[in-house]
């Protein structure tokens, strides 16, 4: 499978990545998204490169509270950006991380999971989820559950 792309929507996330932090402190990150069952949503992505923009090795992502009602899933990606000074047209490898919660299930998860780059910054990502059903399929004439 070819890695997918990451678009720079979120290039918060590769900022954060590519920046030099003095300060040994580990950073938490507290976000809410809403998934629906059995469908991945990207929660972050997160990527490296060097002061000279060549591409560093992968962070590591560990899981430290594993959701309840689903699972994450890490895929490898290339990141494309121009967003960065100094560094026109930068390509990087970068790993995406994806919720998704199971089929049947709607209601709250939770799940937690630490990032190290390279150079041994730690930041965690605290997520709550809420998780909507499945659509059920509609009826002929576009309304769901109606009979005539």
């Amino acid at each position: 499978m070819a890695p997918m792309r990451v678009s720079t929507m979120l290039l918060s996330c590769a900022l954060a990545a590519l920046a030099v932090s003095s300060v040994l402190a580990q950073a938490t990150n507290y976000t809410s998204v809403e998934a629906t069952a059995g469908k991945p949503v990207q929660l972050t992505y997160h990527a490296s490169a060097h002061k000279n923009c060549t591409p560093a090795p992968l962070p590591t992502v560990r899981v430290t509270q594993s959701p309840k009602a689903g699972f994450l899933v890490v895929r490898k990606a290339v990141l494309s950006t121009d967003k960065i000074a100094g560094c026109p047209a930068l390509k990087t490898s970068a790993q995406v991380v994806f919720y998704q919660a199971r089929a049947d299930y709607a209601g709250p998860d939770h799940v937690s999971y630490e990032v190290t780059s390279s150079n041994g910054e730690v930041a965690s990502y605290d997520v709550t989820n809420t998780v909507k059903p499945a659509a059920t399929p509609s009826e002929p004439g576009g309304e769901k559950g109606t009979k005539l």
